[in-house]
């Protein structure tokens, strides 16, 4: 659960004590051990990466530094224009996705690869990579949250000569229940602690990267190992390679200053490692195991049914119309890539439910949205809805389980607060529970 304690079996050599003139001096022998460690300030950090990259050299392994860079509303239209109408990728309209901006090596065919742009500098979102190559963050978690996790995506691949769109996780998630840091093992204190989270496919190359990280002295207990099976992904350089990218997430943070502190400037390295001669002998990870998923949704259908009925009722002055497009995207990235289909940027922590509604919005008309709030279930730790403009897959807003959704049910059904009822209105004033969709939208955004 990522607390990790010294072994005493660590130390080389014993306390001895020695008899020098008369003298008795004590000799105290100060284990590796003893010198790692698991959290660094910005100035310690930049030195044990320059420790690191050495030994990584000396161990034949080229290492270039990327960084983190975060998906906001400013990069959408750039991005839709390359992409065939991408848009924000559903983008998180609270918390923008962190993306690693890695660089690119010698021989990797590029010019398919979607990018961005940071002032002068192309940046790609993926990347070829060989087999042996290995992607690393090294820094902190995010500040108190209600979420973080680390994904790793299969991006696109060439079948039959095919460009084919796959979006789909690789592994399960790094998440609070499972990463290593220095913690005490709860939920939420896995937030704002260092940690290395290596993406590699071979053990070669992630026991260097273990080695030297250790000559830099820090600790294999905040070292996370994310594998990328060459049984599932298809590494190389050329064309018909898969492309891989990574997608940081942290969700509700406690503080906003301190979220927007972390996107402006975040407290973390990120390096792409490349061996200067390739190894003819390599042991490859097998394809990981993935989290058993269950669907519970028949579970809550008598409490949503009894719901659904108070709120007809509610409006039966009203035109209701039932939407029965509610759907949940059960979505496995194993099952994606298996089968050369689109699983949408699929994360394991997490179920998503889609409802198109290709009705215009107007002043005249509204939306009820209802449903489980698994927060209350205990089979979340929080609940949200997005509300996008599906023309361009953009996130205008949200509600959420901490914010928004306590006690929404109980204006319809009494002893129902494991659900939640929210309008989705023009102008919400006089309605508690309500989203406004405005005619006037930040620049970037409509609806």
């Amino acid at each position: 659960m990522g607390c990790r304690l010294l072994r005493s079996t660590c130390l080389k050599k014993s306390t001895f004590i020695a008899i020098v003139f008369g003298l008795l001096v004590v000799q105290i022998q100060v284990s590796n051990a003893d010198m790692m460690k698991t959290r660094f300030n910005s100035d310690e950090r930049r030195a044990a990466a320059d420790g690191f990259i050495s030994a990584m050299d000396d161990a034949g392994y080229v290492v270039t530094e990327g960084y983190l860079s975060f998906f906001t509303i400013d990069d959408c239209e750039f991005f839709s224009s390359q992409s065939d109408g991408a848009g924000c990728m559903g983008n998180n309209p609270v918390n923008p996705y962190g993306i690693y901006m890695v660089p690119t090596v010698d021989g990797e065919y590029m010019e398919d690869l979607p990018y961005l742009m940071r002032g002068d500098e192309k940046l790609y979102l993926t990347h070829r990579y060989g087999v042996e190559e290995a992607t690393i963050y090294f820094g902190r978690t995010p500040p108190p949250a209600e979420y973080l996790g680390f994904t790793t995506y299969l991006g696109n691949r060439y079948v039959d000569g095919e460009d084919l769109v796959i979006g789909a996780s690789l592994s399960d998630t790094l998440n609070p229940t499972n990463i290593k840091v220095d913690s005490d093992g709860s939920y939420d204190d896995a937030f704002d602690k260092d940690v290395v989270v290596v993406n590699v496919g071979v053990e070669s190359t992630y026991l260097a990267i273990q080695q030297a990280f250790a000559a830099a002295n820090v600790s294999e207990d905040i070292m996370n190992l994310q594998v990328v099976s060459p049984d599932v992904f298809q590494y190389g350089l050329e064309r018909d390679a898969d492309t891989y990218n990574f997608l940081h997430r942290a969700h509700l943070y406690k503080n906003l200053t301190e979220q927007e502190e972390r996107q402006s400037s975040p407290p973390v390295l990120i390096f792409r490692v490349t061996p200067k001669v390739s190894n003819p002998q390599l042991n490859y990870y097998p394809r990981p195991d993935r989290f058993d998923r269950k669907d519970k949704r028949e579970d809550f259908a008598a409490d949503l049914n009894t719901l659904e009925n108070a709120i007809r009722e509610t409006y039966d002055d009203y035109t209701v119309i039932r939407n029965n497009a509610s759907f949940p995207f059960l979505l496995f990235g194993e099952d994606c890539i298996d089968d050369d289909e689109n699983c949408n940027g699929d994360n394991a922590d997490t179920v998503y439910i889609g409802n198109f509604q290709w009705e215009l919005l107007t002043e005249t008309n509204f939306y009820v949205v209802f449903g489980a709030n698994h927060a209350k279930t205990n089979m979340a730790k929080y609940c949200n809805v997005a509300v996008l403009n599906p023309a361009e897959r953009t996130s205008i807003g949200e509600f959420n389980s901490i914010n928004d959704m306590e006690g929404s049910a109980q204006e319809y059904v009494e002893d129902l607060d494991h659900l939640y009822v929210m309008h989705v209105r023009r102008n919400c004033t006089g309605h508690n529970f309500c989203f406004e969709v405005s005619y006037e939208l930040p620049a970037g955004l409509t609806a």
